[in-house]
């Protein structure tokens, strides 16, 4: 079974993205603060990470480009989810290495469908 790493800190949103997921088939590890995915993405290993973009602690963009500074989790795909609409900001998190930028609220059904096809 797949896992997703899913990090958010707001308890709704977060419940939302995991129940997403959950519809895909995939094993959810679920995380508050960008600090304690930073201490605990290794021990995760996920197959894929949704990260909001703003959380306490590291920023969603300082988790993308942990991810890809990790030998292991390197190649892992990213989805950030954000209540951001500037493109720029769009832009510099895809720049860092997110494969995807899905703006909030979001669609469960083409996050769900975003997940399937990084996992392909």
């Amino acid at each position: 079974m797949k896992r997703v790493l899913i990090a958010d800190d707001e308890p709704v949103t977060l419940r939302l993205l995991e129940a997403s997921v959950r519809r895909t088939g995939c094993d959810c590890a679920l995380f508050r603060t960008g600090d304690e995915v930073m201490r605990e993405m290794r021990a995760v290993d996920p197959d894929l990470a949704i990260l909001d973009y703003e959380m306490p602690g590291c920023s969603g963009m300082d988790l993308v480009r942990a991810f890809r500074g990790n030998p292991a989790l390197a190649m892992k795909p990213i989805i950030v989810v954000t209540g951001y609409r500037e493109l720029s900001l769009k832009e510099a998190l895809l720049d860092a290495g997110a494969n995807e930028v899905i703006l909030k609220p979001f669609s469960p059904g083409l996050l769900g469908q975003r997940v399937v096809e990084l996992l392909g």
